[in-house]
């Protein structure tokens, strides 16, 4: 038997994920496991990065068209914040939630899959799954 150890690391939620750079005049931006790293065991880290990409593309084609006068402002509206980090703030707002959401809920299946007093949680999960195939559930779930 061999056995690999892999790294599972947890970054703070709360970090912004965009920053000027250059003095301003640049931006960089985070997407996918960069800005919101989630450990692997509900296995969303390759759809979370696409949904971030579309996101993004998303904002940044409002941005295009905002800036190139697409874009109507009512009479009675107040004038828009029209600056770049209005987009990219919109679009970490947009996708917070939902990756924080999954973070939590991998990682505490990550803990049901390996923590717990001497794997206790992995052999509960093994005996709850052993029952539940025994019991048909699987079958009627699956297929």
């Amino acid at each position: 038997d061999r056995f690999f150890e892999l790294g599972v690391y947890f970054h703070n939620p709360f970090n912004k994920w965009s920053k000027g750079i250059a003095n301003g005049a640049a931006t960089a931006v985070l997407v996918g496991d960069a800005a919101h790293a989630m450990p692997p065991f509900l296995g969303q880290g390759a759809n979370q990065a696409l949904q971030d990409a579309y996101t993004l593309g998303a904002k940044i084609c409002e941005y295009n068209a905002m800036s190139r006068g697409e874009v109507v402002v009512e009479d009675d509206e107040e004038e828009p914040d029209t600056s770049f980090g209005r987009y990219l703030k919109e679009y970490e707002q947009t996708r917070w939630f939902a990756t924080f959401g999954i973070t939590i809920k991998s990682s505490f299946l990550g803990y049901l899959e390996t923590g717990g007093i001497e794997g206790y949680y992995a052999r509960f999960r093994d005996v709850f799954f052993k029952a539940m195939g025994f019991v048909g559930v699987a079958r009627k779930i699956l297929l």
